[in-house]
């Protein structure tokens, strides 16, 4: 259905991959959407770290030394299909892993390699593997290179029906998100988002919509208890176990009413694309 692409034009930390996490996730779970989370970074595991423990990624590095794993079976090996056109829409699925049955949530682990030619290399073929994954999923998350110098991640950009800058509450990020969106006209849709809010800062989401002028900005609160559970590989069980709580004062609800928030301005948008209006939820 659509394909929604988190950047940022600063390298520096912005809450970007765990806001991805948390997005998809409670999405997946809320709505039902067939959807596939895309981690196109180089070297980072933090979407696998997320939903699958340590022990699970050294067992996984072990049977791939000992030759007990095809290669083929990874990212690596879609990459492969899609460069010898021996791919279709349905069969991505086979190179993804599974958080929930159904394609309700499927990751695509990020490539291997960790040299930034080997890696601009492979994402040159992502365009086409997502075109094809569009076609099979409601819903294609991208975690994306920070800052716009890779021409593959300006591709994925200008092709994205969304995509969401990210920032963190930090002053020089947001007046880059102001100096960046003079460049991003070729994007389809640009939608701010505040990873890992504090509420209380100075620069909370309010203040910073108001200072950027844009009234779609979106933001996640930061919460312990869901950082615990990225680090320990149990966010789906997370958000399974966790919901809305009628105390305005709960943690867990208040982060899940971020979350819930930051996906309706997906939803919206998504729907105004393809129905040529905005439903409420």
């Amino acid at each position: 259905m659509a394909i929604l692409s988190f950047w940022s034009g600063d390298k520096k930390e912005t809450g970007q991959t765990l806001s991805i996490v948390a997005i998809a996730t409670y999405m997946s779970v809320e709505h039902d959407y067939k959807t596939l989370v895309v981690d196109a970074t180089l070297a980072d595991d933090t979407i696998f770290r997320c939903f699958w423990k340590p022990d699970a990624n050294r067992a996984l590095k072990r049977e791939l030394n000992r030759g007990k794993i095809d290669i083929a079976t990874g990212t690596e090996g879609l990459m492969s299909a899609i460069a010898s056109n021996k791919t279709s829409p349905e069969i991505i699925s086979n190179y993804t892993k599974v958080i929930f049955k159904g394609n309700r949530l499927d990751i695509l682990l990020g490539l291997k390699t960790t040299e930034l030619k080997e890696h601009e290399k492979q994402l040159q073929l992502y365009p086409d593997m997502l075109r094809a994954a569009n076609q099979f999923y409601d819903l294609v998350i991208v975690d994306l290179p920070k800052t716009a110098k890779r021409q593959t991640t300006l591709e994925i950009l200008k092709m994205s029906d969304v995509v969401m800058y990210t920032m963190s509450q930090n002053l020089k990020q947001i007046n880059q998100f102001i100096e960046d969106r003079n460049k991003m006209k070729e994007f389809k849709t640009v939608i701010p988002l505040i990873g890992s809010t504090d509420p209380f800062c100075k620069y909370n989401p309010k203040n910073v919509a108001a200072y950027v002028k844009d009234r779609e900005l979106a933001h996640i609160i930061y919460n312990s208890s869901f950082l615990e559970a990225a680090s320990e590989g149990s966010v789906a069980k997370f958000f399974l176990s966790t919901r809305l709580s009628k105390n305005a004062r709960d943690k867990n609800s208040q982060f899940l009413k971020s979350v819930a928030e930051a996906s309706q301005k997906v939803i919206n948008r998504f729907e105004k694309i393809k129905y040529g209006k905005v439903l409420n939820s």
